[in-house]
């Protein structure tokens, strides 16, 4: 495998203008834009955007977006998360700026990422996934369980029943029909901006893209691994979500071990868009406890080997 390289954007490089908002309309006074970068390696060239943490010790923060979304589907989180973790964000291949790849799936876009992730981040990190991205992120911790400290899985599921019998264009007059997809994708009291920022990521996105997307989400099933994960997962689901509704997160939390879930109330499918707030207060809150416990864990080692050395030197 050849070493992964990353390059600050360019003006060859830059992303282009997409027709929504400024994401930092709401961004935080003093708070810095993202950076756009890239990474190569084998499988794929992709693109990512990280933000300057305010705290340098934070624990590294994973993003990965749903079917036909990009890395800026997380701007509310690449900003408000910053405080309580170095949070990074990807084009998955195919999406935004990242290449394509041969034969999309779960597994191929987790390993694509699998790829990269050591230039991105050294040592182990937190990985958070929206829809598909919650599949993808699932298939990162299955197969590299020694990278990953811990999930937060946002309106996705370990297969998805609803798609067996839906039509691969499902997603495609949707994006293209304002009021159906605010119907299909959202929840009650959602921003203008929101709305717009979701819309224009779909809209955007080549329906063959999305077509693939649809197909890696059908194809995936990872049921029977569940009891096998061992690190703590979040998961998180909107009561009026209509394509991963909370009996999902319940099937999530009943085949994990260590798992628990907060449901938003009103909220659609969209969440990191629709509910930032809420969605970031339950992240940084995740990630804080855990990070506690690895201290308690870490004093508690360091005891009990003080106590068994002086045991033996008695």
């Amino acid at each position: 495998m050849g070493r992964p390289a990353a390059f600050e954007s360019s003006p060859q490089t830059a992303p282009p203008e997409r027709d929504a908002p400024d994401p930092g309309s709401r961004r935080a006074a003093g708070a810095s834009r993202p950076a756009s970068r890239f990474v190569e390696a084998e499988t794929a060239r992709l693109h990512y955007l990280v933000a300057a943490p305010a705290r340098a010790n934070g624990p590294g923060l994973l993003l990965i977006h749903g079917t036909g979304g990009n890395a800026a589907s997380w701007h509310y989180q690449l900003d408000g998360l910053r405080e309580v973790a170095r949070p990074f964000t990807v084009d998955l291949p195919g999406h935004g700026l990242s290449s394509r790849i041969g034969s999309p799936s779960v597994r191929a876009y987790a390993e694509a990422i699998a790829e990269t992730i050591p230039h991105l981040h050294p040592g182990r990190f937190f990985v958070a996934g929206h829809s598909l991205g919650g599949a993808v992120a699932l298939e990162l911790a299955l197969r590299y369980p020694e990278r990953v400290r811990g999930l937060v899985l946002l309106s996705t599921g370990a297969h998805f029943p609803a798609l067996a019998a839906t039509p691969d264009l499902f997603l495609l007059p949707i994006a293209a029909a304002p009021g159906k997809f605010r119907d299909l994708f959202l929840g009650e009291g959602v921003s203008a901006e929101a709305l717009a920022l979701a819309r224009a990521a779909v809209a955007g996105c080549p329906p063959e893209v999305i077509r693939a997307d649809v197909g890696a989400a059908k194809g995936f099933d990872a049921r029977a691994a569940l009891p096998s994960l061992r690190c703590p997962v979040l998961i998180l689901c909107g009561t009026e979500d209509h394509i991963t509704p909370p009996r999902y997160a319940t099937w999530l939390k009943e085949g994990l071990p260590d798992a628990r879930v907060i449901l938003i109330p009103g909220a659609g499918h969209m969440l990191p868009l629709e509910r930032p707030e809420q969605v970031n207060a339950a992240i940084a809150e995740f990630l804080r406890e855990q990070r506690l416990l690895a201290r308690i864990l870490r004093r508690a080692r360091r005891a009990r080997s003080s106590l068994l050395r002086r045991c033996l030197t008695r």
